[in-house]
């Protein structure tokens, strides 16, 4: 048995449990933060957030056991990037549905200092890929969506944390690795929503013998709530990267064990593909809004798109997204609909595509477009099909630390539960990131090129007001992680809110749900069945109502916005997990 470390028996309060493990199990169901009754009681429970404050440093993850590792990480006097780095690796265990070592993991740092760095640790297109083949399996795999060794994309998740902590953080790999390690080893219970999203889609899971037999009881049925799961071979694997480094998994015996499967399985992905895998610093996209300074990750981030999203809704008054109207509702959608579509339909490279959409003068010729008697047909928008690529599986992470140094984290496996496919003797889930290329058209930017990264809408962001940070986050949600952001920025800038009704406030926005476009809308508060009837008199149709009481699986279609709200007076940190989701704040105690 593996000895326990002093530093975290915390894990071990809760007594030994039957079920996956024979050890103790900690519970992640009851939220570090609490719900707070002064939010508006008109707004249904499951939008009550909950929120800590504290003047030194916050973590905010989507998973209680990973917020707490992190918390422990500042405890112990790391910084913010050891903390989301430390926050991350544990959620890849906690959350291995939507995170872990076969992702991909974009990283948004502000030193206190000002410096700011965005890295990259993208998935790319392996060199052996088979456009055709992708194309004919993709039509004809269920709703459209690949699911297996041939979706995988190269990850860059483990390049990217590693590259985070060596260059900017203060504590070694194997340093905050271990706690990751010990919830592997010892046992975890799955947060709230990630139970939700086993129950939910055990479908997907039932087909994919190594996934079924992680979270599923006898390969079928769903376990309850009580289960403790554990992770023997992914600990085994954390453990051998914790002592040799990342080049074990992207150069040594791991890589060769991924080759081998890879080959066995008829997927693309090969050591040669890992060996030339580097996580890369990019220059972060730095605009304003508002008068508040916006710095966003750039492709194959989502920032862009973000930032047109802004200016188009900054072309119109703010007492119209200050005040809850039909109006402010269709620009809300509307402005969101046009961003989206402009980000699926450039076909201009990255960097061009980023420059075009942060333009304001293009932004203002999109905002000239809407008008509020009608919802705009399909063709005044783009002349062309748009065909969506999606980021589903995401997961979030937002740390501020005492000496004001920020970071925002962002993971994905492209889907849920990623490409449904684990090496035996690997533990962890491959990303099924190759479903968001094109496969027929070589001169489209968004081709399954060899080398090319993949575009996403993960987004972490930082807002400044007068040279000082006051909010960083980021979000889960698909194509709807653009607008859910929004909905959060224009609350603080417009709406004047505070931190835990900018994060709950009933949304309204334009997304797919699956491939089928449409606008989403939560009936609560102030948005009436009344409204969205309106909306539909003008065009919209087929909203999705999202109605409440709401299960879990429902509300998490609008986001898990988690946030850190910072004062630039006193440098107090507010942070706030979305209650859409059975996230967590959490502080260190004391200096």
């Amino acid at each position: 048995m593996m000895k326990r470390h002093t530093t975290y028996q915390w894990l071990l309060l809760v007594a030994a449990l039957g079920g996956a493990c024979d050890r103790a199990a900690p519970r992640d169901s009851a939220p570090v933060s609490a719900p707070d009754p002064s939010v508006p009681s008109a707004w249904p429970h499951p939008l009550r957030a909950p929120d800590v404050t504290a003047a030194h440093g916050i973590v905010v993850s989507d998973a209680p056991l990973a917020t707490r590792v992190g918390v422990d990480v500042l405890r112990r006097g790391g910084s913010a990037v050891d903390a989301a780095v430390a926050t991350a690796f544990a959620l890849g265990v906690t959350e291995p549905m939507t995170s872990g070592l076969g992702a991909e993991t974009l990283i948004l740092i502000r030193m206190a200092d000002g410096r700011v760095r965005a890295i990259d640790g993208s998935s790319y297109v392996p060199g052996a890929v088979d456009q055709a083949e992708l194309h004919r399996l993709r039509d004809a795999a269920p709703r459209g969506y690949l699911q297996d060794y041939k979706s995988a994309a190269t990850p860059g998740s483990l390049a990217a944390l590693a590259y985070a902590l060596q260059r900017h953080g203060t504590r070694s790999l194997a340093e905050v690795m271990a706690p990751a390690i010990e919830l592997a080893d010892f046992g975890f219970r799955l947060s709230v929503t990630g139970a939700a999203e086993v129950d939910g889609l055990a479908y997907l899971l039932r087909p994919h013998e190594r996934l079924a037999d992680l979270l599923l009881k006898d390969f079928t049925e769903t376990w309850g709530p009580d289960h403790a799961f554990c992770g023997g071979e992914l600990a085994a694997t954390l453990k051998r990267i914790a002592a040799a480094g990342p080049d074990e998994f992207y150069r040594g015996s791991i890589a060769d064990e991924i080759d081998a499967d890879m080959v066995a399985h008829g997927g693309y992905l090969r050591k040669a593909d890992l060996v030339a895998l580097r996580a890369v610093e990019c220059r972060p996209i730095r605009d304003t809004y508002r008068g508040l300074e916006v710095i966003t990750f750039p492709s194959p981030g989502g920032g862009a798109s973000l930032v047109e999203l802004l200016h188009i809704l900054e072309a119109f008054p703010e007492k119209l997204l200050r005040e809850e109207s039909v109006d402010r509702l269709h620009l809300l959608i509307e402005a969101s609909r046009i961003a989206w579509v402009d980000v699926q339909d450039s076909k201009r490279p990255p960097f061009l595509r980023d420059l075009h959409l942060v333009d304001r003068g293009w932004a203002a010729q999109r905002a000239r477009l809407i008008r509020f008697d009608r919802t705009l047909r399909p063709e005044e928008i783009s002349g062309e099909t748009v065909e969506p690529y999606l980021t589903l599986g995401t997961t979030q992470v937002s740390v501020v630390d005492r000496w004001g140094n920020v970071v925002g984290l962002a993971q994905t496996l492209g889907g849920f539960f990623g490409a449904g496919v684990i090496t035996p003797g690997l533990g962890f889930l491959y990303n099924s990131n190759l479903n968001a290329f094109s496969f027929t058209n070589p001169a489209d930017p968004h081709f399954a090129a060899p080398g090319r990264a993949v575009m996403t809408a993960l987004t972490p962001t930082i807002l400044l007001k007068d040279g000082k940070p006051i909010l960083v986050l980021g979000s889960a949600g698909s194509d709807r992680v653009v607008p859910t952001l929004a909905s959060v920025v224009t609350a603080v800038a417009e709406r004047n809110l505070g931190p835990r009704e900018a994060v709950a406030a009933p949304r309204a926005m334009w997304g797919t749900n699956w491939a089928d476009p449409r606008a989403f809308v939560e009936l609560a508060g102030e948005i009436t069945p009344e409204n969205v009837d309106a909306l539909e008199q003008r065009g919209f149709a087929d909203i999705y109502r999202q109605m409440f009481p709401a299960r879990w699986i429902d509300i998490s279609v609008f986001g898990g916005t988690n946030a850190v709200f910072v004062d630039p007076a006193t440098g107090t940190a507010t942070g706030v997990p979305d209650p859409r989701r059975s996230g967590a704040a959490a502080a260190p105690q004391g200096p």
